[in-house]
């Protein structure tokens, strides 16, 4: 138990001033010294006789700027945990601060929709790059610029905003509608924080610093009072959720996946080598964190692991990550058994956006894949059920709903195209535009699909006429 005595943290290095590299930008980083090379080339040709008047003053200006700018990622690094800590509480003076923007305004009973359209959208100063996750009638959303948003189930009006420090990729979690969990943080993070929040409110009630990133929602066990995050190259680290002390952590690798808490066993896969490509999947006694056993699979850890149908754990791992498409992107499908025999891996088309989605009545694993395809393969043996192509690219998974008849699946690849599809086949229900993706998949929620575009979420009410269902 981590109970020891914690001194008060210097205040977190803030979002602003503070260079940031979204993952799917980071392949572009190839192309850096082709850009560098044409913008020597056209300043040779068009600007000497500048460069030579004022090349003093330019010189001066970018020492200054990269002195600058290492000093405040230098900052960021010297104000996070050591080695040794690997992760310490935060000072509730240090907590992120929130702003309250409207009071809530409960949304009734749902209206009975007669035709499937929009129903309310609004614009939002953030870039939504989690959520959208409900709660009674709120729904929360986790943006670039590092705030986690609560908005009115009822119109998109803005409830309040806690900000933290840096961009928050992962959804909130919550298990009664009071307390939530979120993390923070892409890969360029020096330093990133886990924080219990009110829903009602978005008051922190506790936060814990880590030693790198948060990209995946923890797994909540309310029932015991602890949680299990992932943190990046720390490995995966158990929390008791009153207070935010350790009960244990285990150093496996590079996690970026959410784990899974199935019969008793807690299973993750990670990159036990950062400088090697190969993934390890572990099941973990939940208590002590100490490993049954485990497999090892191609590729690099991808998406979470998820209980399949018959006992199966279903899985993907790949080589490359979401964004700009290259050459060498692979991924691969995985169905594992409870004790750890592998019953077959699938290479698929292109590679899978995590999260997968299983529909375990027809036996069928989902996946979205990068090159704006969808593939559906069947759970006991790998083979492909349906394959349709969508769009040019997809930078956020597809969602399913299979409580209806038949079974939906929405997608909305990168360039603003909704597609609504009968999940058991991949036939189209209805498709429109909506000018742009995001990185945000869209949600159902009862009667009402929302979308979300970069700066902006719209809902759309009448999900059930698009089905032989109720809604």
């Amino acid at each position: 138990m981590d109970q020891k005595p914690h001194k008060r943290l210097p205040p977190f290095p803030r979002l602003g001033g503070r260079l940031h590299i979204f993952p799917a930008f980071i392949p572009m980083v190839e192309l850096l010294p082709w850009l560098l090379t044409a913008v020597g080339a056209l300043a040779g040709a068009t600007q000497v006789a500048f460069w030579r008047r004022h090349s003093k003053r330019i010189s001066a200006i970018a020492i200054v700027c990269f002195v600058a700018a290492a000093g405040i990622y230098g900052w960021g690094y010297m104000h996070r945990p050591t080695v040794e800590e690997g992760t310490r509480l935060i000072a509730a003076a240090d907590l992120p601060p929130v702003k309250t923007f409207a009071a809530l305004t409960p949304a009734g009973a749902d209206p009975v929709y007669t035709e499937f359209s929009k129903i309310w959208s609004v614009k939002t100063k953030d870039e939504p790059l989690s959520g959208p996750v409900f709660t009674g009638d709120r729904i929360l959303f986790g943006t670039y610029e590092g705030r986690i948003e609560a908005r009115a189930r009822k119109d998109g009006a803005l409830l309040w905003s806690m900000t933290k420090h840096e961009p928050i990729f992962t959804n909130p979690v919550t298990a009664d509608g009071k307390t939530a969990f979120i993390g923070e943080g892409l890969h360029t993070a020096p330093a990133a924080a886990l924080t219990a929040f009110d829903v009602a409110t978005g008051k922190p009630l506790w936060g814990r610093q880590f030693r790198s990133h948060l990209e995946s929602a923890v797994t909540l066990d309310a029932a015991h009072n602890r949680l299990w995050t992932c943190a990046g190259s720390q490995g995966i680290w158990s929390i008791d959720t009153r207070n935010g002390n350790v009960l244990w952590h285990n150093p496996v690798g590079h996690i970026d996946a959410t784990p899974l808490l199935e019969g008793g066993t807690l299973y993750a896969s990670a990159q036990p080598d950062e400088s090697k490509v190969g993934a390890e999947f572990f099941a973990l006694d939940p208590d002590t964190g100490k490993a049954a056993w485990k497999l090892t699979l191609p590729g690099n850890t991808m998406g979470s692991p998820q209980a399949g149908p018959s006992d199966t754990l279903l899985l993907t791992t790949a080589i490359g990550q979401v964004g700009p498409q290259v050459a060498t992107d692979r991924g691969w499908s995985h169905a594992v058994t409870k004790s750890g025999k592998l019953l077959w891996t699938a290479a698929l088309p292109g590679l899978p956006l995590p999260e997968a989605g299983v529909l375990r009545a027809r036996n069928l694993v989902i996946h979205t894949l990068k090159t704006g395809e969808i593939v559906a393969l069947n759970t006991a043996d790998g083979k492909i059920v349906w394959h349709v192509p969508l769009g040019k690219e997809f930078d956020a998974p597809a969602t399913l709903r299979d409580d209806t008849v038949p079974p939906l699946l929405a997608a909305l690849t990168t360039d603003g195209i909704v597609s609504i599809m009968n999940a058991e086949d991949g036939t189209e229900i209805r498709r429109f535009n909506v000018g742009k993706g995001a990185y945000v998949p869209p949600a159902f929620d009862g009667d009402i699909l929302y979308i979300t575009t970069p700066h902006g979420v719209a809902a759309y009410g009448g999900v059930h006429l698009l089905t032989r269902g109720s809604k």
